[in-house]
């Protein structure tokens, strides 16, 4: 996830995808890029990852390199203790979201941040405080199909460049004509 007004998103690039996202906060708002690119199937040889340059302004969170991973996805049990970001893509009731960000954090120490999409149209997420605790559990409102992993991803950013996780309000994709 990174925070660059210049790139145009939605794109398609070979083994991943871009997203152009819009954060709010209590205090501002931003755009934020998510890049995304697959995993090699088990036993490949994976392909060094080719950052694009990254300048980000005041105000904005920094990059963000992370590896998220649908909790409930075909290598989940491979791939969830080496995460930084579960997510679960299937909505749940508000209360019932909560309660799985929460098992999911709490099952997997590693992770920093979780995310579950609610059928309130929002998304239940949380974050590891610092030492290892379960910070409070936020409800970030989603706009346009906004993946839980692009949620999720850009609370991770908010959160790993010391931003408090209660004051980001939402997460929206922005369209393009």
């Amino acid at each position: 996830m990174c925070p660059c007004p210049d790139r145009r998103g939605g794109g398609r690039r070979a083994g991943g995808s871009e997203l152009l996202l819009v954060w709010r906060s209590d205090a501002a708002l931003g755009p934020a890029l998510l890049r995304s690119r697959r995993l090699p199937p088990p036993g490949a040889r994976p392909t060094p990852p080719h950052p694009l340059p990254c300048p980000y302004g005041p105000g904005a969170p920094p990059c963000d390199e992370h590896l998220w991973v649908d909790a409930h996805g075909p290598r989940a049990a491979e791939l969830a203790v080496h995460a930084d970001v579960l997510v679960s893509r299937v909505p749940l009731p508000p209360g019932a979201a909560r309660r799985l960000v929460r098992e999911l954090l709490t099952g997997h120490p590693g992770c920093l941040a979780a995310a579950v999409p609610d059928t309130a149209g929002g998304c239940a997420a949380g974050v590891r405080a610092p030492g290892g605790a379960l910070a409070a559990p936020v409800r970030l409102e989603r706009y346009g199909p906004v993946p839980p992993q692009a949620v999720a991803s850009v609370l991770h950013a908010w959160t790993v460049s010391g931003r408090p996780p209660g004051a980001l309000r939402s997460v929206s994709a922005v369209h393009r004509r």
